[in-house]
């Protein structure tokens, strides 16, 4: 009994030593940079841009181009490779001009003219303002999953250094795998919920970084997940040859 007793010790290190194997290294570098990443695509000033405006005065070309980001409107003006940024609003503030300055017109309509048919409905002040309005909700309902996918991620990484991981080998890259799918839907989703304007706009850099730190997650985690399984079967194997 005292044998079977030590036997079955041995074979439950062996469980941890196999589960050791796993090289966390690449995957821990593939996370770090898809993290890194992250951050920078959220604050990129560039998530959509155009060249509005193309013109050569004496020999000087002019251009007028238009940035949007996550929360804010930007209009740079060039003179040959001399840029400038002459405007720069957030999203809600725009939307929040906008329809001040709409209502105020309609008000000032309506002391001259007292017919209720000519008053502005709420419905036209939508198609007027109501861009600014869907850019600022996409941009903060982006920001957010891709914080959480952030988030999810790190604790992936956490749990693949604590004991818990001893017993649940592949949950942790599912996680991160998780978090970096959650990033790409996250794109997905921005682009669903952009205005009809914005067909004419370019994808800038902004998604294109998200896209790619989703895509460098996924693959840190399926590393982890296809270690985890090679070990599980070599268990079995090794288990069964004994």
């Amino acid at each position: 009994m005292i044998y079977m007793v030590n036997e079955n010790h041995d074979v439950s290190n062996e469980i941890v030593e196999n589960k050791q194997t796993i090289s966390k290294k690449p995957i821990i570098i593939l996370c770090a940079l898809g993290l890194f990443l992250t951050p920078i695509s959220i604050t990129s000033d560039s998530w959509l841009s155009a060249n509005v405006d193309t013109d050569d005065f004496w020999g000087t070309t002019m251009r007028q181009n238009v940035y949007i980001s996550l929360d804010s409107f930007m209009i740079e003006y060039c003179a040959d490779d001399d840029c400038e940024i002459e405007e720069d609003e957030k999203l809600g503030d725009l939307y929040q001009k906008c329809y001040d300055e709409v209502t105020e017109i309609d008000e000032d309509e309506d002391e001259w003219d007292d017919e209720d048919d000519d008053n502005i409905s709420n419905e036209e002040i939508e198609e007027m303002c109501g861009p600014y309005n869907d850019l600022a909700k996409a941009g903060e309902t982006t920001k957010t999953l891709l914080l959480m996918s952030a988030f999810t991620v790190f604790i992936g990484i956490l749990i693949t250094f604590s004991p818990i991981s001893k017993t649940y080998s592949i949950m942790p890259y599912g996680l991160i795998s998780a978090g970096g799918v959650m990033m790409l839907f996250s794109i997905f989703n921005w682009s669903a919920m952009l205005p009809e304007f914005t067909e004419n706009l370019d994808w800038d850099n902004g998604p294109n970084r998200a896209i790619l730190s989703g895509i460098i997650i996924i693959i840190a985690g399926l590393i982890g997940i296809i270690q985890s399984r090679k070990s599980i079967q070599d268990l079995v194997v090794t288990s069964a040859e004994e």
